[in-house]
C-alpha cells in the first residue's frame, strides 16, 4: 500500500494516467457523469428533505413533536355500548407515519441513480483495464513494478471520482433550488421558500465522498486481475489467441436462488408485519427489495445470452448480414451487453413500479370520490367568517340543499347538519344505503367516516364522546360511511377524510369551536339521483344546473368531480420528486448504454474494419449498431416489465400494511407496453452517437499490422 501511494506521485504515472483519460475521452466522461449525477441526485433529495422538515416543523399538524392545542378544539373518545373506553390512535403519529414512510422511500429511490452511476464506473474500468492488458504486459516487461502499473489506473479513478463528486456536490445546489421553486418536496404537504433552504454540508460531503470511493473501488478488482496476467500470452499476436475467452456461466444451482428468496420472503412477511413497527417493517421490506434488485442484476448476463439470440431473429430478414453478426456477438459476447441491459432494466422497473403505485393511489381517490363526491356540489366560503347559505335563494328549485356548520379544528373534526336536510340530501342521491343511514340519524346520533372509525376503533352501535368548553355528550354511532356527510375544506387528504357528523340540535356541544349552520352547503339533484337508482349516470349536469347562479367573491362553488380532479392532481404532485429522481436515473442509463457501445466498438474496431474490407457498407455497420441498441432496450424493457410488476405489487402491499388507504393492485395494459417502448427508445437514442462513429471509422487504419 505504501509503494502504491508513493507511485501515485511519480511523473510517469501522472503522464500515463492523463494520456489514458484523453485516449478514452467518452468513457472517462461517462464515468465522470455517472459519479456526478449519482451524487447530485442523492444530495438534491437530502437538501429538499431538510428544507421540508424545516418548514413542517413549525406546525403541530405536520410535526408530531409539537403539542396539540387541545383547548382550541373538541376532545373525542370512543366507547363500547357498556362504557368501556376504546384505545385511540394518536392523530399526529398516525398522519406523520405515512409521510415518514414516503420520505424514506424517496431517499431509497435516490439510490437508484447512485447505483446506475456506480454500474457505469465499474463497467468503464473493467473494459478499460481489459483493453490495456497488452499495454500492462509491455510495461511489466519493460521493468515497471506492479505498484507503478496499478497506480496509473488508481490515479485515473481518483481523478474521475473526485472530479465527479465535486461536480455532483456543486451541481446539486442549483438543482435543489430549482426543484424547490417548482414546488417539489419530500412529502408534498408544503412548499419550501427559497430562503428556508439549508444545505446539510456534512451529509452532502459524506455522499460525495462515497461517490468518489465508488470510482476507486471500481478499479481495484480489474487492476488486481490485470497484474496477474501471463505476460508472454498477453504479448503474442492476436491471431494466435484462438478466439475470445468465454465468460463463466452461472451454475444451474444458482438459478434457484431468486425463487428461493421469493419463497422465504413470502413466508416470513406476515411475521415481520405483525412483529415489528410499521416504519421498521417498511425499512425491512425496502431492504429486501434492494437485495432482489441486485440479485436480478446478477442473472442478467445469463438471460441476455439465452434470450438475445432469439430476439435478434425478430429483425427484418432483408438485413441478413446485420442479423447474423449481431446474433453471433450475442452468443459469444452477450455478457458485455449485460451492464447496459441491467441498467435499463432497473431504471424502467422502478419507473413502472412507481406508476403502478401512483395509479393505485389515484384509483383510491377516484373510488372514494365516487362515493363521497360524485353526486354532490358544494358552496363554501373562502373567507374564515363567511357563510355560503346566502346563495340558497338563487339556486334552481329542483336542487336539494343541506346546510352544514364549519369543521372543528384538526385533529378532532366534528360538524353539524340538520337531520331532515341530510335525509333529503340522501334521498336525492337515490342510494338506498345512504337513505337508510340518514333516516336513522338524529339528535344524539353520529355518523363517522371510515378514517375516523379507524382512528378511534368505533363502529355502528358504539359511542363517540364529544366534549369541550360547552360541556360533553355521548353520541351513538349509527353508521360508518364516506358516502354521506363529507364537505370540503383546505388541508391534507387524510385529514379531510377524518370527521364525524352530528345533528344540528347538538351543535351547542361544538359551538365554541365551529361557525354556525349554513357555513357550507352541499347540493344534490333528485332527478339525477332517480336516474342513478335505475342504473343511469350518478353525476348531475352541474354546468347546466348552476349556470345561472351568481358567483360571489367570497363563496366558492365546486362540484364533486372538480374536487376529485384536484385531489388526483395533488396525488400526482406528491410523486413528482420520484419522477425527478427517475429522470436523472434515465439520463444515466442512456449514458451507460452509449458508453458500453462506444467502448465495445473501440475494442471491435479491427473486426468492424474487416467487415468493411469484405464489402460491408458504412450504412450496414451503423444499422448493426442501432440494432444492438434496440436489442439492449427491448431486453431491458421486457425484463423491466417482469421485475416492475411484482415490485409494484409489493409496494402496494407495503402501503396497505402501513397506511389506512385501501389501494388495490391494478396495472393498465398500456403501462407494460409504454415501459418496453420507452426503454427501447432510450437505448436507440443512446446508440445514435456510437453508430455514427462506427460508420465513420477508417478501415485501413484499423486493420494495420500490430
Amino acid at each position: 500500500m505504501l509503494l502504491l501511494l508513493r507511485a501515485l506521485f511519480q511523473p510517469l504515472v501522472r503522464i500515463l494516467a492523463l494520456r489514458n483519460l484523453r485516449a478514452d475521452r467518452f468513457g472517462a466522461m461517462a464515468a465522470l457523469l455517472g459519479v456526478a449525477l449519482g451524487t447530485a441526485t442523492v444530495n438534491v433529495v437530502l437538501i429538499l428533505d431538510v428544507g421540508t422538515r424545516a418548514v413542517e416543523a413549525r406546525s403541530f399538524v405536520t410535526n408530531p413533536d409539537l403539542p396539540v392545542f387541545t383547548e382550541q378544539t373538541v376532545a373525542l373518545r370512543g366507547l363500547r355500548p357498556d362504557g368501556e373506553v376504546i384505545a385511540a390512535a394518536d392523530a399526529q403519529e398516525e398522519t406523520h407515519e405515512d409521510y415518514e414512510i414516503m420520505r424514506s422511500a424517496i431517499r431509497l429511490g435516490s439510490l437508484s441513480a447512485f447505483l446506475v452511476g456506480a454500474l457505469i464506473v465499474f463497467f468503464t474500468f473493467n473494459v478499460a483495464v481489459e483493453r490495456r492488458r497488452r499495454e500492462i504486459a509491455l510495461l511489466r516487461s519493460a521493468g515497471a513494478l506492479p505498484p507503478q502499473v496499478a497506480a496509473v489506473f488508481v490515479l485515473e479513478a481518483l481523478v474521475l471520482g473526485v472530479g465527479g463528486a465535486a461536480l455532483g456536490l456543486l451541481g446539486s445546489i442549483p438543482l435543489a433550488y430549482l426543484a424547490a421553486k417548482a414546488g417539489i418536496t419530500t412529502t408534498g404537504r408544503a412548499r419550501i421558500p427559497l430562503y428556508a433552504i439549508r444545505l446539510p454540508w456534512s451529509a452532502m460531503l459524506l455522499v460525495s465522498g462515497t461517490g468518489a470511493l465508488t470510482a476507486l473501488l471500481g478499479v481495484l478488482r480489474p487492476v488486481r486481475d490485470a497484474l496477474r496476467v501471463d505476460i508472454a500470452r498477453a504479448l503474442r499476436p492476436r491471431f494466435l489467441e484462438g478466439g475470445a475467452e468465454q465468460r463463466r456461466r452461472l451454475r444451474g444451482i444458482t438459478l434457484l436462488a431468486l425463487p428461493f428468496m421469493v419463497l422465504v420472503y413470502g413466508l416470513l412477511r406476515p411475521f415481520f408485519r405483525d412483529s415489528v413497527p410499521m416504519l421498521a417493517f417498511f425499512v425491512v421490506e425496502a431492504g429486501l427489495v434492494c437485495a432482489a434488485f441486485l440479485a436480478a442484476i446478477v442473472f442478467v448476463p445469463d438471460l441476455v445470452a439465452r434470450l438475445g439470440a432469439l430476439a435478434v431473429r425478430l429483425a427484418p430478414r432483408r438485413w441478413a448480414a446485420e442479423r447474423l453478426l449481431l446474433r453471433r456477438r450475442v452468443e459469444h459476447s452477450g455478457h458485455e451487453l449485460a451492464w447496459s441491459v441491467g441498467g435499463v432494466m432497473m431504471v424502467f422497473a422502478l419507473l413502472l413500479a412507481l406508476h403502478i403505485a401512483t395509479a393505485a393511489l389515484k384509483q383510491e381517490v377516484s373510488a372514494w370520490a365516487g362515493r363521497a363526491l360524485a353526486p354532490y356540489a358544494f358552496l363554501y366560503p373562502d373567507e374564515p367568517l363567511g357563510h355560503a347559505q346566502r346563495l340558497l335563494p338563487s339556486l334552481p328549485p329542483r336542487l336539494v340543499a343541506a346546510r352544514f356548520s364549519s369543521r372543528t379544528p384538526w385533529p378532532n373534526v366534528v360538524y353539524a347538519v340538520p337531520g331532515d336536510e341530510l335525509r333529503a340530501l340522501a334521498e336525492a342521491t337515490g342510494r338506498p344505503e345512504s337513505i337508510a343511514l340518514a333516516r336513522s340519524f338524529g339528535p344524539g346520533k353520529a355518523i363517522v367516516s371510515t378514517m375516523m372509525a379507524r382512528r378511534f376503533g368505533v363502529g355502528a352501535g358504539d359511542l363517540l364522546e364529544v366534549s369541550g368548553s360547552a360541556g360533553g355528550r355521548r353520541f351513538e354511532v349509527v353508521g360508518v360511511t364516506d358516502d354521506l356527510g363529507y364537505v370540503p375544506a383546505p388541508g391534507a387528504y387524510r385529514n379531510l377524510r377524518t370527521y364525524a357528523v352530528i345533528e344540528a340540535a347538538d351543535f351547542t356541544v361544538i359551538s365554541p369551536y365551529a361557525l354556525a349552520i349554513g357555513h357550507t352547503v352541499a347540493l344534490a339533484d333528485p332527478v339525477t339521483g332517480a336516474e342513478a337508482a335505475r342504473g343511469g349516470a350518478a353525476t348531475p349536469p352541474w354546468d347546466e344546473l348552476l349556470a345561472d347562479v351568481p358567483r360571489a367573491r367570497d363563496v366558492r362553488m365546486q362540484t364533486g368531480v372538480e374536487i376529485e380532479a384536484v385531489r388526483r392532481k395533488a396525488t400526482g404532485r406528491d410523486f413528482v420528486i420520484f419522477d425527478m429522481i427517475l429522470g436523472f436515473t434515465t439520463v444515466l442509463a442512456a449514458i451507460g448504454v452509449a458508453n458500453q457501445m462506444v467502448l465495445a466498438l473501440h475494442a471491435r474496431r479491427r473486426e468492424l474494419a474487416l467487415h468493411r474490407v469484405l464489402g460491408m457498407t458504412a450504412g450496414q455497420v451503423r444499422r448493426m449498431v442501432l440494432m444492438e441498441g434496440a436489442l439492449v432496450g427491448a431486453l431491458g424493457g421486457a425484463l423491466a416489465v417482469l421485475l416492475g410488476v411484482p415490485l409494484g405489487s409489493a409496494a402496494l402491499g407495503a402501503l396497505r400494511t402501513v397506511s389506512s388507504f385501501e389501494v388495490e393492485f391494478h396495472i393498465p395494459p398500456e403501462y407494460g407496453v409504454m415501459t418496453a417502448l420507452g426503454a427501447t427508445a432510450v437505448a436507440l437514442f443512446a446508440s445514435l452517437y456510437p453508430a455514427r462513429s462506427a460508420g465513420r471509422s477508417n478501415a485501413a487504419e484499423s486493420v494495420q499490422y500490430e
